[in-house]
């Protein structure tokens, strides 16, 4: 998820627990980060390509 630029479905759980989180929001029935700063960390940290 973090390394696209678009929304991505995850399963349901996934899904809700990261929002839980606040880190991601839904669009539809897919997701995407809540801001472009999670995003930026979050490929720094697990090492996605940008």
């Amino acid at each position: 998820m973090v390394a696209s630029e678009h929304p991505v479905q995850l399963p349901i759980a996934q899904a809700s627990k990261l929002a839980n989180m606040g880190l991601v929001r839904f669009q539809g029935n897919e997701v995407v980060p809540l801001c472009n700063l999670y995003r930026n960390y979050f490929q720094d940290v697990l090492g996605g390509s940008r």
